[in-house]
């Protein structure tokens, strides 16, 4: 695997690695003219002090440049690794934040349809335009922002100042046209730092309709065994409530027969008593104790008397409690 160099990178290397050539080429040519292998500086032997200075000076400048050389070898090494990093944090910053569209037909009911975008990126979309072409016409929707995870759905055919969402509206209007059910579209954004993205592709609105036809041919029995028990469940919870009407009824004269026996007792043993008397006894509210005692005066049990809110045993009482 080559590894993947930048150009920045090659140029620095570049000059570090002539650098190196241009030094390593000046020592061997010291050192071939020191042996004798060449010849083009003359050098008298044994050497002067003035000559011998110029010598130690020149080599003094080769080890100077080479560590020269050597630092800025490492300070470009140090550079190229903090812009790596800058430059892998922001890549990293890009996917974090990246919006990726993407599009389909999408089912609204078992017979409408409409064209829907999708934001299954990372970043929000900014400045979202579709763009799609049926028929040799091109529709163009925009929206100003389409959030992650976001769906935003369209007509699939404008025709006039009406809307196409019919599945055999969308199929007639095709026809009519001789137009492939093939659908191009072209999806554009901006991310969060404002750099555009730009995505197309094609859906094919022929395949998703008869698959769905062959859904709703697999679907049909299921769908109505479905419904036969809906409507069973539905007969059970009318029979149950009307159950509990009926229950709740007989609870009702059960406990107003009870209620009518324990004043009647009380009357027995305490003829002339009242109604607040009744009521702290009894701890049935007032109202209900009249009531009670108006249906007993009228059965020929009692004399209710309601000016004086005061009740007595009738001389000859052969009333049955249940009448109550």
């Amino acid at each position: 695997m080559v590894p993947n160099i930048s150009l920045n990178k090659i140029k620095e290397r570049a000059a570090l690695w002539i650098a190196y050539g241009l030094i390593i080429a000046l020592v061997l040519w010291s050192v071939f003219e020191i042996i004798g292998y060449t010849n083009w500086v003359e050098v008298d032997l044994p050497l002067s002090p003035s000559d011998f200075a110029m010598i130690a000076s020149a080599a003094g400048t080769i080890v100077l440049t080479f560590g020269l050389l050597l630092l800025y070898n490492k300070q470009a090494r140090i550079q190229s690794e903090q812009t790596t990093i800058q430059e892998n944090q922001e890549s990293l910053m890009e996917q974090q934040f990246t919006p990726h569209l993407t599009a389909g037909v999408n089912f609204l009911s078992l017979t409408s349809v409409q064209f829907v975008i999708q934001n299954t990126g990372n970043g929000a979309a900014f400045d979202v335009s579709a763009e799609w072409e049926v028929a040799g016409e091109k529709k163009t929707w925009e929206v100003p922002n389409l959030p992650p995870g976001e769906k935003h759905g369209f007509p699939i055919i404008v025709d006039g100042d009406s809307w196409l969402l019919s599945i055999d509206e969308i199929k007639n209007y095709l026809e009519e046209n001789n137009a492939s059910s093939v659908i191009d579209y072209r999806l554009t954004c901006e991310d969060r730092f404002e750099e555009e993205k730009e995505f197309s592709s094609s859906v094919d609105f022929g395949v998703i309709v008869t698959r769905s036809e062959s859904d709703e041919i697999w679907n049909e029995e299921p769908l109505e065994e479905i419904s036969g028990h809906m409507r069973k469940m539905q007969r059970d919870i009318r029979k149950m409530r009307r159950y509990q009407q009926n229950n709740d009824k007989n609870e009702k004269w059960r406990k107003r027969i009870e209620q009518t026996k324990e004043i009647y007792g009380f009357i027995q043993e305490y003829d002339g008593i009242t109604v607040e008397e009744l009521n702290s006894l009894t701890n049935i509210s007032e109202q209900n104790i009249r009531y009670r005692l108006q249906s007993l005066d009228d059965a020929g049990g009692v004399h209710y008397n309601s000016n004086t809110d005061t009740v007595q045993l009738a001389s000859e009482s052969q009333t049955a409690l249940s009448e109550f």
